[in-house]
């Protein structure tokens, strides 16, 4: 496994990167996101110019999650595509889930995304199929083992994990070598 450390919580590794129950090699890992992004009705912003897909695990008490969200026009003008899913940790696992459950049922999901990593949640009921969506979110997330956020994965055969609000030069640079 490549670990690399550079200052500001820059990491990047290889999945899995944690612990999970079952114990995926990295590239099961990412096709284990892979096979199941669509269903998992992710948040997206498409890069005009994709040069990279990544599937980001956000939640929305997490602060350098805030700041990927905030900056997400930086990184789809670098080539980046964001799929954003969530992460619901244990010690606020019912919060995350009712309140990422509202955003993922608005009318607005990508504005309501953006507000709700702000701290202002849509003003609007979720119902059991959003809640479904973003338990079953959290549930891949604890499969390929992530108990961080922000995780971004890119989606590529040879898997990379950046931990952490990584600027997009950062990642365009670490994923040329």
């Amino acid at each position: 496994m490549k670990h690399y450390f550079l200052a500001s919580l820059f990491t990047i590794m290889t999945l899995p990167m944690a612990t999970s129950a079952i114990a995926l090699t990295p590239e099961a890992s990412v096709k284990e996101i892979a096979d199941n992004l669509v269903e998992l009705n992710p948040i997206t912003w498409t890069a005009p110019a994709e040069k990279y897909h990544m599937v980001v695990f956000i939640d929305n008490q997490c602060s350098y999650c805030s700041d990927v969200v905030k900056k997400v026009q930086q990184y789809t003008d670098a080539g980046l595509t964001m799929s954003f899913l969530t992460v619901a940790p244990p010690a606020i696992h019912d919060k995350v889930i009712s309140d990422m459950a509202r955003v993922w049922c608005s009318s607005s999901p990508r504005e309501s995304l953006r507000n709700a990593m702000a701290g202002f949640l849509p003003n609007n009921d979720t119902s059991p199929a959003c809640i479904r969506t973003i338990e079953q979110q959290s549930a891949l997330a604890d499969r390929v083992g992530i108990e961080v956020t922000p995780v971004m994965v890119v989606m590529q055969p040879s898997p990379v994990v950046f931990i952490g609000n990584v600027k997009p030069a950062e990642i365009l640079k670490a994923l040329k070598h």
